[in-house]
């Protein structure tokens, strides 16, 4: 690397969640498959890549109602993905 330093991007279940209770997603999910979106697709990742968040953007589509993505396109669902995550620098050894 060039200067010594990598970008890392990470996704919280908090607002993970928040996003799906604003936008009415994530209706039709059980408690287990809600666990792994927020956990394993989100929180637990040391780095959230591009195909992450269309992976978690598919995951919400699959588990919402029709009605709750009437507005939305599939881009739309990891744009508003994306927008949850933050993003921070650390040095590299």
């Amino acid at each position: 690397m060039k200067y010594g330093y990598r970008e890392i991007r990470k996704i919280g279940a908090m607002e993970l969640r928040n996003l799906c209770i604003k936008r009415n997603w994530y209706t039709c999910g059980n408690n287990e498959e809600y666990s792994h979106l927020l956990g394993d697709l989100a929180e637990d990742k040391e780095n959230i890549t591009t195909d992450d968040i269309i992976e978690i953007a598919q995951d919400i589509y699959e588990h919402s109602s029709k009605e709750s993505m009437i507005d939305f396109e599939f881009e739309d669902i990891c744009a508003e993905v994306a927008l949850t995550s933050f993003t921070y620098f650390e040095k590299t050894k």
